[in-house]
Protein backbone atom coordinates (compact mmCIF):
# COMPACT_ATOMS: atom_id res chain seq x y z
CA UNK A 1 0.00 0.00 0.00
CA UNK A 2 2.87 2.33 0.81
CA UNK A 3 4.34 1.72 -2.65
CA UNK A 4 0.99 2.58 -4.28
CA UNK A 5 0.77 5.81 -2.29
CA UNK A 6 4.30 6.71 -3.36
CA UNK A 7 3.25 6.71 -7.01
CA UNK A 8 -0.17 8.36 -6.68
CA UNK A 9 1.10 11.95 -6.83
CA UNK A 10 3.51 11.45 -9.77
CA UNK A 11 0.87 9.44 -11.66
CA UNK A 12 -1.65 12.26 -11.19
CA UNK A 13 0.92 14.77 -12.43
CA UNK A 14 1.58 12.70 -15.58
CA UNK A 15 -2.17 12.34 -16.20
CA UNK A 16 -2.48 16.13 -15.85
CA UNK A 17 0.18 16.64 -18.55
CA UNK A 18 -1.41 14.03 -20.84
CA UNK A 19 -4.87 15.58 -20.50
CA UNK A 20 -3.72 19.09 -21.29
CA UNK A 21 -1.38 17.82 -23.98
CA UNK A 22 -4.48 16.50 -25.76
CA UNK A 23 -6.38 19.69 -24.91
CA UNK A 24 -3.77 21.90 -26.59
CA UNK A 25 -3.69 19.63 -29.62
CA UNK A 26 -6.98 21.32 -30.52
CA UNK A 27 -5.15 24.69 -30.43
CA UNK A 28 -2.67 23.31 -32.95
CA UNK A 29 -5.58 22.00 -34.99
CA UNK A 30 -7.16 25.47 -35.03
CA UNK A 31 -3.93 26.99 -36.30
CA UNK A 32 -3.52 24.32 -38.99
CA UNK A 33 -7.11 24.92 -40.08
CA UNK A 34 -6.32 28.59 -40.70
CA UNK A 35 -2.91 28.16 -42.35
CA UNK A 36 -3.04 24.70 -43.91
CA UNK A 37 0.37 23.95 -42.39
CA UNK A 38 -0.21 20.32 -41.48
CA UNK A 39 3.44 19.88 -40.53
CA UNK A 40 2.60 21.69 -37.27
CA UNK A 41 1.00 18.41 -36.12
CA UNK A 42 4.33 16.70 -36.61
CA UNK A 43 6.21 19.35 -34.64
CA UNK A 44 3.71 19.15 -31.80
CA UNK A 45 3.91 15.36 -31.84
CA UNK A 46 7.70 15.51 -31.58
CA UNK A 47 7.44 18.01 -28.73
CA UNK A 48 4.98 15.73 -26.91
CA UNK A 49 7.28 12.75 -27.40
CA UNK A 50 10.23 14.64 -26.01
CA UNK A 51 8.17 15.99 -23.09
CA UNK A 52 7.13 12.52 -21.99
CA UNK A 53 10.62 11.12 -22.46
CA UNK A 54 11.86 13.95 -20.24
CA UNK A 55 9.20 13.17 -17.64
CA UNK A 56 10.25 9.52 -17.77
CA UNK A 57 13.85 10.61 -17.17
CA UNK A 58 12.69 12.79 -14.28
CA UNK A 59 10.89 9.79 -12.77
CA UNK A 60 14.01 7.67 -13.18
CA UNK A 61 16.29 10.26 -11.60
CA UNK A 62 14.13 11.98 -8.98
CA UNK A 63 11.74 9.33 -7.71
CA UNK A 64 13.65 6.12 -8.28
CA UNK A 65 16.94 7.96 -7.62
CA UNK A 66 19.00 5.78 -9.94
CA UNK A 67 21.77 8.37 -10.26
CA UNK A 68 23.30 11.01 -7.98
CA UNK A 69 21.36 14.23 -7.58
CA UNK A 70 24.09 16.34 -9.20
CA UNK A 71 24.22 14.15 -12.31
CA UNK A 72 20.43 14.08 -12.42
CA UNK A 73 20.40 17.88 -12.12
CA UNK A 74 22.60 18.26 -15.17
CA UNK A 75 20.61 15.76 -17.24
CA UNK A 76 17.22 17.24 -16.31
CA UNK A 77 18.40 20.77 -17.02
CA UNK A 78 19.36 19.64 -20.53
CA UNK A 79 16.11 17.69 -21.06
CA UNK A 80 13.71 20.43 -19.99
CA UNK A 81 15.97 23.13 -21.41
CA UNK A 82 15.64 21.44 -24.81
CA UNK A 83 11.88 21.41 -24.32
CA UNK A 84 11.98 25.16 -23.75
CA UNK A 85 14.34 25.61 -26.70
CA UNK A 86 11.93 24.00 -29.16
CA UNK A 87 8.69 25.29 -27.64
CA UNK A 88 10.00 28.88 -27.76
CA UNK A 89 12.12 28.96 -30.94
CA UNK A 90 15.23 31.08 -31.65
CA UNK A 91 15.41 34.82 -31.00
CA UNK A 92 12.18 34.90 -28.98
CA UNK A 93 13.78 35.56 -25.56
CA UNK A 94 14.16 39.11 -24.15
CA UNK A 95 16.74 41.07 -26.21
CA UNK A 96 17.87 37.79 -27.77
CA UNK A 97 18.48 39.30 -31.20
CA UNK A 98 21.20 41.60 -29.79
CA UNK A 99 22.80 38.71 -27.94
CA UNK A 100 22.65 36.60 -31.10
CA UNK A 101 24.45 39.41 -32.92
CA UNK A 102 27.14 39.52 -30.23
CA UNK A 103 27.64 35.76 -30.42
CA UNK A 104 27.80 35.93 -34.23
CA UNK A 105 30.35 38.75 -34.11
CA UNK A 106 32.51 36.67 -31.76
CA UNK A 107 32.13 33.72 -34.13
CA UNK A 108 33.42 35.93 -36.94
CA UNK A 109 36.50 36.72 -34.87
CA UNK A 110 36.98 33.02 -34.08
CA UNK A 111 37.09 32.37 -37.83
CA UNK A 112 39.46 35.27 -38.47
CA UNK A 113 36.84 37.40 -40.20
CA UNK A 114 35.77 41.01 -39.77
CA UNK A 115 32.99 41.10 -37.18
CA UNK A 116 31.02 44.24 -38.18
CA UNK A 117 30.97 47.15 -40.63
CA UNK A 118 31.77 50.79 -39.83
CA UNK A 119 28.22 51.32 -38.53
CA UNK A 120 28.54 48.45 -36.06
CA UNK A 121 26.20 46.14 -37.99
CA UNK A 122 27.33 42.53 -37.67
CA UNK A 123 28.37 40.60 -40.76
CA UNK A 124 26.24 37.47 -41.31
CA UNK A 125 26.15 34.83 -43.96
CA UNK A 126 23.49 35.78 -46.51
CA UNK A 127 21.82 32.49 -45.50
CA UNK A 128 21.39 33.86 -41.96
CA UNK A 129 19.97 37.28 -42.81
CA UNK A 130 16.44 35.94 -42.46
CA UNK A 131 17.04 35.49 -38.72
CA UNK A 132 17.68 39.19 -38.20
CA UNK A 133 15.19 40.54 -40.72
CA UNK A 134 12.46 38.11 -41.77
CA UNK A 135 10.71 40.62 -44.03
CA UNK A 136 13.75 42.35 -45.48
CA UNK A 137 15.10 38.98 -46.55
CA UNK A 138 11.99 38.65 -48.71
CA UNK A 139 12.49 42.08 -50.33
CA UNK A 140 10.02 43.99 -48.16
CA UNK A 141 10.76 47.26 -46.36
CA UNK A 142 9.62 46.34 -42.83
CA UNK A 143 12.39 45.04 -40.58
CA UNK A 144 11.77 42.66 -37.72
CA UNK A 145 13.86 39.85 -36.27
CA UNK A 146 12.68 36.28 -36.13
CA UNK A 147 10.66 35.53 -32.98
CA UNK A 148 10.42 39.10 -31.69
CA UNK A 149 6.70 38.48 -31.60
CA UNK A 150 6.38 34.74 -31.32
CA UNK A 151 3.62 33.44 -33.58
CA UNK A 152 2.90 30.76 -36.15
CA UNK A 153 4.82 32.72 -38.76
CA UNK A 154 8.02 32.12 -36.78
CA UNK A 155 7.68 28.38 -37.30
CA UNK A 156 6.71 28.95 -40.94
CA UNK A 157 9.93 30.87 -41.59
CA UNK A 158 11.99 28.16 -39.89
CA UNK A 159 10.21 25.43 -41.87
CA UNK A 160 10.81 27.29 -45.12
CA UNK A 161 14.56 27.44 -44.46
CA UNK A 162 15.03 24.01 -42.88
CA UNK A 163 15.99 22.43 -46.21
CA UNK A 164 18.45 21.93 -47.70
CA UNK A 165 20.46 21.06 -44.60
CA UNK A 166 23.66 22.65 -45.91
CA UNK A 167 24.07 26.22 -47.14
CA UNK A 168 25.23 26.71 -50.70
CA UNK A 169 28.32 28.68 -51.75
CA UNK A 170 26.32 31.82 -52.49
CA UNK A 171 24.44 31.66 -49.20
CA UNK A 172 27.73 31.59 -47.28
CA UNK A 173 28.86 35.00 -48.53
CA UNK A 174 29.22 37.56 -45.73
CA UNK A 175 26.95 40.61 -45.83
CA UNK A 176 26.17 43.33 -43.24
CA UNK A 177 23.00 42.83 -41.20
CA UNK A 178 20.75 45.42 -39.53
CA UNK A 179 21.69 44.44 -35.96
CA UNK A 180 24.42 45.58 -33.58
CA UNK A 181 26.09 43.97 -30.60
CA UNK A 182 25.84 44.27 -26.82
CA UNK A 183 28.82 46.00 -25.23
CA UNK A 184 30.00 43.52 -22.62
CA UNK A 185 32.64 40.86 -22.03
CA UNK A 186 33.07 38.40 -24.93
CA UNK A 187 33.15 35.58 -22.36
CA UNK A 188 29.37 35.94 -21.98
CA UNK A 189 28.90 34.80 -25.59
CA UNK A 190 31.68 32.25 -25.96
CA UNK A 191 29.41 29.17 -25.69
CA UNK A 192 26.78 30.25 -28.26
CA UNK A 193 29.51 31.66 -30.51
CA UNK A 194 31.16 28.24 -30.45
CA UNK A 195 27.88 26.67 -31.55
CA UNK A 196 27.53 29.18 -34.40
CA UNK A 197 31.13 28.56 -35.43
CA UNK A 198 30.61 24.79 -35.54
CA UNK A 199 27.51 25.27 -37.70
CA UNK A 200 29.45 27.52 -40.08
CA UNK A 201 32.43 25.18 -40.32
CA UNK A 202 30.14 22.29 -41.29
CA UNK A 203 28.12 24.65 -43.55
CA UNK A 204 24.78 23.99 -41.89
CA UNK A 205 21.79 26.15 -42.81
CA UNK A 206 20.47 29.05 -40.73
CA UNK A 207 17.96 26.91 -38.81
CA UNK A 208 20.60 24.48 -37.54
CA UNK A 209 22.90 27.41 -36.76
CA UNK A 210 20.23 29.19 -34.72
CA UNK A 211 19.41 26.11 -32.66
CA UNK A 212 23.02 24.95 -32.22
CA UNK A 213 24.13 28.27 -30.74
CA UNK A 214 21.31 28.11 -28.24
CA UNK A 215 22.09 24.50 -27.40
CA UNK A 216 25.70 25.34 -26.53
CA UNK A 217 24.49 28.04 -24.13
CA UNK A 218 22.20 25.45 -22.53
CA UNK A 219 25.11 23.02 -22.15
CA UNK A 220 27.11 25.70 -20.33
CA UNK A 221 24.23 26.34 -17.95
CA UNK A 222 23.61 22.61 -17.37
CA UNK A 223 27.31 22.09 -16.59
CA UNK A 224 27.10 24.89 -14.03
CA UNK A 225 23.99 23.37 -12.44
CA UNK A 226 25.75 20.01 -12.23
CA UNK A 227 28.86 21.53 -10.64
CA UNK A 228 26.90 23.80 -8.31
CA UNK A 229 24.69 20.99 -6.98
CA UNK A 230 27.78 18.82 -6.52
CA UNK A 231 29.59 21.56 -4.58
CA UNK A 232 26.75 22.78 -2.37
CA UNK A 233 26.94 21.32 1.14
CA UNK A 234 23.21 21.98 1.64
CA UNK A 235 20.27 23.18 -0.44
CA UNK A 236 21.09 21.03 -3.48
CA UNK A 237 17.44 20.39 -4.37
CA UNK A 238 16.64 24.06 -3.90
CA UNK A 239 19.17 25.14 -6.53
CA UNK A 240 17.85 22.53 -8.95
CA UNK A 241 14.32 23.78 -8.30
CA UNK A 242 15.33 27.32 -9.32
CA UNK A 243 17.09 25.90 -12.40
CA UNK A 244 13.82 24.18 -13.40
CA UNK A 245 11.68 27.33 -13.32
CA UNK A 246 10.20 28.07 -16.78
CA UNK A 247 11.88 31.50 -16.97
CA UNK A 248 15.26 30.01 -16.01
CA UNK A 249 14.97 27.29 -18.64
CA UNK A 250 13.82 29.77 -21.29
CA UNK A 251 16.84 32.02 -20.67
CA UNK A 252 19.27 29.11 -20.38
CA UNK A 253 18.15 27.75 -23.78
CA UNK A 254 18.56 31.08 -25.57
CA UNK A 255 21.39 33.35 -26.72
CA UNK A 256 20.84 35.62 -23.71
CA UNK A 257 23.86 36.35 -21.54
CA UNK A 258 21.53 35.79 -18.58
CA UNK A 259 22.41 32.10 -19.00
CA UNK A 260 26.08 32.97 -18.48
CA UNK A 261 25.29 35.21 -15.49
CA UNK A 262 23.15 32.56 -13.79
CA UNK A 263 25.75 29.88 -14.49
CA UNK A 264 28.52 32.06 -13.06
CA UNK A 265 26.62 33.16 -9.95
CA UNK A 266 25.39 29.65 -9.17
CA UNK A 267 28.88 28.18 -9.44
CA UNK A 268 30.77 30.98 -7.67
CA UNK A 269 28.42 31.07 -4.67
CA UNK A 270 28.31 27.26 -4.44
CA UNK A 271 32.12 27.11 -4.59
CA UNK A 272 32.38 29.62 -1.74
CA UNK A 273 29.87 27.69 0.40
CA UNK A 274 31.77 24.48 -0.31
CA UNK A 275 35.03 26.09 0.83
CA UNK A 276 33.32 27.52 3.89
CA UNK A 277 31.64 24.36 5.15
CA UNK A 278 32.96 21.26 3.35
CA UNK A 279 36.66 21.74 2.60
CA UNK A 280 39.26 21.52 5.37
CA UNK A 281 41.44 24.25 3.84
CA UNK A 282 41.57 26.72 0.97
CA UNK A 283 44.19 25.84 -1.66
CA UNK A 284 45.92 28.11 -4.15
CA UNK A 285 43.95 26.53 -6.96
CA UNK A 286 40.72 27.54 -5.17
CA UNK A 287 41.84 31.17 -5.14
CA UNK A 288 42.68 30.89 -8.84
CA UNK A 289 39.23 29.46 -9.60
CA UNK A 290 37.44 32.24 -7.67
CA UNK A 291 39.59 34.92 -9.28
CA UNK A 292 39.04 33.65 -12.81
CA UNK A 293 35.30 33.24 -12.21
CA UNK A 294 34.81 36.77 -10.95
CA UNK A 295 37.04 38.18 -13.71
CA UNK A 296 34.78 36.51 -16.28
CA UNK A 297 31.46 37.22 -14.54
CA UNK A 298 31.93 40.70 -13.08
CA UNK A 299 32.28 42.70 -16.33
CA UNK A 300 29.16 41.09 -17.83
CA UNK A 301 26.82 42.89 -15.43
CA UNK A 302 28.68 44.80 -12.76
CA UNK A 303 26.00 44.54 -10.07
CA UNK A 304 26.47 40.77 -9.82
CA UNK A 305 30.03 41.33 -8.61
CA UNK A 306 28.46 41.43 -5.13
CA UNK A 307 28.76 37.63 -5.16
CA UNK A 308 32.39 38.23 -4.13
CA UNK A 309 30.89 38.81 -0.69
CA UNK A 310 30.16 35.07 -0.46
CA UNK A 311 33.90 34.53 -0.12
CA UNK A 312 33.74 36.34 3.22
CA UNK A 313 31.78 33.37 4.58
CA UNK A 314 34.98 31.30 4.38
CA UNK A 315 36.72 31.25 7.81
CA UNK A 316 40.11 32.98 7.92
CA UNK A 317 41.71 29.91 9.53
CA UNK A 318 41.10 27.91 6.33
CA UNK A 319 43.49 30.28 4.55
CA UNK A 320 46.18 29.72 7.16
CA UNK A 321 45.90 33.10 8.84
CA UNK A 322 45.14 36.76 8.19
CA UNK A 323 48.17 37.34 5.96
CA UNK A 324 47.26 34.53 3.57
CA UNK A 325 43.64 35.67 3.66
CA UNK A 326 44.61 39.25 2.74
CA UNK A 327 46.83 38.08 -0.13
CA UNK A 328 44.07 35.80 -1.44
CA UNK A 329 41.42 38.52 -1.19
CA UNK A 330 43.72 41.00 -2.88
CA UNK A 331 44.45 38.60 -5.74
CA UNK A 332 40.74 37.96 -6.40
CA UNK A 333 39.91 41.66 -6.17
CA UNK A 334 42.81 42.59 -8.46
CA UNK A 335 41.64 40.18 -11.15
CA UNK A 336 38.16 41.69 -10.93
CA UNK A 337 39.47 45.26 -11.19
CA UNK A 338 41.69 44.42 -14.16
CA UNK A 339 38.80 42.71 -15.95
CA UNK A 340 36.53 45.68 -15.28
CA UNK A 341 39.14 48.10 -16.56
CA UNK A 342 39.66 46.06 -19.71
CA UNK A 343 35.97 45.63 -20.55
CA UNK A 344 33.89 48.34 -18.87
CA UNK A 345 36.13 51.41 -18.50
CA UNK A 346 34.11 53.40 -21.04
CA UNK A 347 30.78 52.41 -19.47
CA UNK A 348 31.98 53.43 -16.01
CA UNK A 349 33.25 56.74 -17.39
CA UNK A 350 29.86 57.49 -18.97
CA UNK A 351 27.99 56.77 -15.72
CA UNK A 352 30.31 58.93 -13.62
CA UNK A 353 31.03 61.75 -16.09
CA UNK A 354 28.15 63.92 -14.90
CA UNK A 355 26.90 64.81 -18.38
CA UNK A 356 23.22 64.97 -19.16
CA UNK A 357 21.63 61.60 -19.84
CA UNK A 358 19.27 61.11 -22.78
CA UNK A 359 16.90 58.11 -22.79
CA UNK A 360 16.49 57.23 -26.44
CA UNK A 361 13.49 54.90 -26.10
CA UNK A 362 11.47 57.62 -24.32
CA UNK A 363 12.84 60.51 -26.37
CA UNK A 364 13.56 62.65 -23.32
CA UNK A 365 16.12 63.47 -20.66
CA UNK A 366 16.93 60.87 -18.03
CA UNK A 367 18.56 60.61 -14.62
CA UNK A 368 22.32 60.79 -14.00
CA UNK A 369 24.57 59.99 -11.04
CA UNK A 370 25.30 63.68 -10.20
CA UNK A 371 21.57 64.46 -10.47
CA UNK A 372 20.77 61.79 -7.88
CA UNK A 373 23.65 62.75 -5.60
CA UNK A 374 22.24 66.27 -5.33
CA UNK A 375 18.67 64.99 -4.90
CA UNK A 376 18.83 62.04 -2.46
CA UNK A 377 15.14 62.41 -1.56
CA UNK A 378 14.20 61.90 -5.22
CA UNK A 379 16.38 58.81 -5.37
CA UNK A 380 14.79 57.30 -2.25
CA UNK A 381 11.30 58.13 -3.50
CA UNK A 382 11.94 56.37 -6.81
CA UNK A 383 13.24 53.29 -5.00
CA UNK A 384 10.23 53.18 -2.70
CA UNK A 385 7.62 53.75 -5.42
CA UNK A 386 9.21 51.11 -7.61
CA UNK A 387 9.17 48.51 -4.84
CA UNK A 388 5.55 49.33 -3.98
CA UNK A 389 4.25 49.19 -7.54
CA UNK A 390 6.46 46.64 -9.27
CA UNK A 391 7.58 44.01 -6.73
CA UNK A 392 4.60 41.78 -7.54
CA UNK A 393 5.38 42.00 -11.27
CA UNK A 394 9.02 41.08 -10.59
CA UNK A 395 7.92 37.97 -8.76
CA UNK A 396 5.47 36.88 -11.46
CA UNK A 397 7.88 37.46 -14.34
CA UNK A 398 10.66 35.70 -12.42
CA UNK A 399 8.44 32.63 -12.27
CA UNK A 400 7.37 32.90 -15.93
CA UNK A 401 4.32 35.12 -16.31
CA UNK A 402 5.78 36.74 -19.46
CA UNK A 403 7.99 34.42 -21.48
CA UNK A 404 9.12 35.07 -25.02
CA UNK A 405 10.08 38.70 -25.54
CA UNK A 406 8.30 39.67 -22.30
CA UNK A 407 5.07 38.62 -23.99
CA UNK A 408 2.15 38.50 -21.48
CA UNK A 409 0.27 36.07 -23.74
CA UNK A 410 3.10 33.52 -23.45
CA UNK A 411 2.64 33.10 -19.73
CA UNK A 412 2.62 30.42 -17.08
CA UNK A 413 -1.01 30.37 -15.83
CA UNK A 414 -1.71 31.58 -12.31
CA UNK A 415 -2.23 28.06 -10.95
CA UNK A 416 1.10 27.03 -12.48
CA UNK A 417 2.91 29.91 -10.77
CA UNK A 418 1.14 28.97 -7.53
CA UNK A 419 2.26 25.34 -7.87
CA UNK A 420 5.86 26.32 -8.61
CA UNK A 421 5.85 28.72 -5.66
CA UNK A 422 4.55 26.03 -3.31
CA UNK A 423 7.23 23.61 -4.55
CA UNK A 424 10.03 26.15 -4.06
CA UNK A 425 8.61 27.01 -0.64
CA UNK A 426 8.62 23.34 0.35
CA UNK A 427 12.22 22.92 -0.85
CA UNK A 428 13.15 25.96 1.26
CA UNK A 429 12.10 24.11 4.42
CA UNK A 430 14.66 21.82 6.00
CA UNK A 431 14.28 18.09 5.54
CA UNK A 432 14.48 16.05 8.72
CA UNK A 433 17.97 14.72 7.98
CA UNK A 434 19.36 17.78 6.19
CA UNK A 435 22.47 19.36 7.67
CA UNK A 436 22.46 23.13 8.25
CA UNK A 437 25.56 25.28 8.28
CA UNK A 438 24.52 28.92 8.05
CA UNK A 439 24.32 30.90 11.27
CA UNK A 440 21.89 33.75 11.77
CA UNK A 441 24.58 36.33 11.02
CA UNK A 442 25.64 34.54 7.85
CA UNK A 443 22.05 34.42 6.65
CA UNK A 444 21.75 38.16 7.21
CA UNK A 445 24.96 38.65 5.22
CA UNK A 446 23.57 36.72 2.24
CA UNK A 447 20.33 38.71 2.39
CA UNK A 448 22.38 41.91 2.60
CA UNK A 449 24.34 40.95 -0.53
CA UNK A 450 21.09 40.18 -2.38
CA UNK A 451 19.70 43.54 -1.25
CA UNK A 452 22.80 45.36 -2.48
CA UNK A 453 22.49 43.57 -5.81
CA UNK A 454 18.85 44.61 -6.14
CA UNK A 455 19.74 48.19 -5.19
CA UNK A 456 22.47 48.17 -7.82
CA UNK A 457 20.07 46.84 -10.46
CA UNK A 458 17.49 49.50 -9.64
CA UNK A 459 20.08 52.28 -9.64
CA UNK A 460 21.57 51.13 -12.96
CA UNK A 461 18.15 51.08 -14.61
CA UNK A 462 17.25 54.43 -13.05
CA UNK A 463 20.36 56.02 -14.57
CA UNK A 464 20.45 54.13 -17.83
CA UNK A 465 16.78 53.53 -18.77
CA UNK A 466 14.39 55.78 -16.84
CA UNK A 467 13.18 59.19 -18.15
CA UNK A 468 12.66 62.06 -15.71
CA UNK A 469 8.90 61.96 -16.32
CA UNK A 470 8.55 58.40 -14.98
CA UNK A 471 7.17 57.84 -11.49
CA UNK A 472 8.93 54.47 -11.09
CA UNK A 473 12.20 52.95 -12.25
CA UNK A 474 11.79 51.47 -15.72
CA UNK A 475 13.36 48.29 -17.02
CA UNK A 476 13.90 46.20 -13.87
CA UNK A 477 12.68 42.67 -14.58
CA UNK A 478 12.05 39.60 -12.50
CA UNK A 479 14.62 37.53 -14.42
CA UNK A 480 17.35 39.71 -12.90
CA UNK A 481 16.58 38.15 -9.50
CA UNK A 482 17.23 34.54 -10.58
CA UNK A 483 21.06 34.43 -10.16
CA UNK A 484 20.87 34.87 -6.38
CA UNK A 485 17.43 33.35 -5.76
CA UNK A 486 18.64 29.87 -4.61
CA UNK A 487 20.87 31.39 -1.96
CA UNK A 488 18.22 33.83 -0.72
CA UNK A 489 15.81 30.90 -0.30
CA UNK A 490 18.57 28.92 1.41
CA UNK A 491 18.44 31.39 4.31
CA UNK A 492 14.88 30.22 5.04
CA UNK A 493 16.11 26.80 6.18
CA UNK A 494 16.00 26.56 9.96
CA UNK A 495 16.33 23.96 12.70
CA UNK A 496 13.04 25.20 14.14
CA UNK A 497 11.06 24.28 11.02
CA UNK A 498 11.29 20.77 9.62
CA UNK A 499 9.43 19.24 6.68
CA UNK A 500 8.38 15.78 7.79
CA UNK A 501 6.61 14.78 4.57
CA UNK A 502 7.29 15.44 0.91
CA UNK A 503 10.42 13.92 -0.57
CA UNK A 504 12.61 16.44 -2.44
CA UNK A 505 12.65 14.21 -5.52
CA UNK A 506 8.87 14.12 -5.81
CA UNK A 507 8.60 17.88 -5.30
CA UNK A 508 11.11 18.41 -8.12
CA UNK A 509 9.17 15.94 -10.27
CA UNK A 510 6.04 18.05 -9.83
CA UNK A 511 8.00 21.09 -11.01
CA UNK A 512 9.06 19.09 -14.08
CA UNK A 513 5.41 18.25 -14.73
CA UNK A 514 4.48 21.94 -14.57
CA UNK A 515 7.29 22.69 -17.04
CA UNK A 516 6.01 19.99 -19.40
CA UNK A 517 2.49 21.42 -19.28
CA UNK A 518 3.70 25.00 -19.73
CA UNK A 519 5.76 24.32 -22.85
CA UNK A 520 3.04 22.22 -24.49
CA UNK A 521 0.56 24.99 -23.79
CA UNK A 522 2.85 27.66 -25.20
CA UNK A 523 3.34 25.72 -28.42
CA UNK A 524 -0.43 25.51 -28.76
CA UNK A 525 -0.80 29.26 -28.23
CA UNK A 526 1.89 30.08 -30.78
CA UNK A 527 0.19 27.77 -33.30
CA UNK A 528 -2.95 29.91 -33.17
CA UNK A 529 -1.22 33.32 -33.31
CA UNK A 530 -1.54 34.26 -36.97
Amino acid sequence: MKEVYKWMGPAAAVFFVIFFGIWHLFDVRAGVGQTGHGWMYGLYGLLCLFVFLSLGMACFLLIQKKLSLELGAGILTICFGLTALFALPPLSAPDEISHFASAYALSNRMLGLEDADEKGNVYLRSEDLVLSDIYGAQGEEERISLGRTLEEETWSVLAAHAAPLFAGEQERQMVPSVIGTVQTTPAAFFAPALGITIARIFRFNCVVLAFLGRFMNLLLFAASVYGSVKLLPTGKSLLLGVALLPMTLHLAASYSYDAFIMAGCFFFCSYCLNLAYARPAVRKRDIAVLGILIALLGPCKMVYAVVMGFALLIPVKKFGGWKAWAISAGAVLLLFVLAMAAVNSQTIAVYTAGSDNYVSWAGEEGYSIPYLIHRPATYLRMLYETLVHQADEWFLTMMGSALGNLDPVLAVPAFGIFALTVCLGALSIRNGDEALYLTGGQKLWILFLAGVCLLGLMTAMLVGWTPLSSQVIEGVQGRYLLPLLPFVLLTAKSRRTVRLKGDDGRILFYMCAVDAYVFLRLFGIVSMRL
